[in-house]
């Protein structure tokens, strides 16, 4: 497991109920599923290394340039390599910038915000 500590540019801001566009990571389209409150999609191209950069960036609001280097905490060869192999069964999960991140081998993304106080 790896364990990520990532900072970017804006705050997460939740997405208005019902009216949530549809959010792009890659070439998968992650949703957010309010009853979760997860936003989950698939990659087929992009590497998971991206497309965790992209989908956070999308969630976020923000350019992936904007959220600091992957490879400043965790190789993202490695990540890649380990998705990429395809191994049944097989989860990552990450935590960056309070999101819990999830990449599957089956090239699937759940994405978790942080918690948020209801003060």
């Amino acid at each position: 497991m790896y364990v990520l500590t990532m900072s970017g540019p804006d705050p997460w801001r939740p997405p208005a109920a019902q009216s949530d566009p549809e959010l792009t990571a890659g070439d998968g389209d992650p949703t957010y599923d309010p009853e979760t409150d997860t936003y989950v999609g698939t990659f087929e191209t992009t590497s998971a290394s991206v497309a965790v950069l992209e989908a956070l960036a999308a969630i976020k609001h923000c350019d992936p340039t904007d959220i600091d280097p992957l490879y400043e905490t965790v190789d993202p060869d490695a990540l890649d390599s380990v998705v990429a192999s395809g191994t049944d069964g097989l989860t990552v999960t990450l935590s960056i910038d309070g999101f819990d991140v999830a990449v599957t081998a089956d090239r699937r993304l759940e994405i978790t915000p942080p918690s948020r106080s209801t003060d």
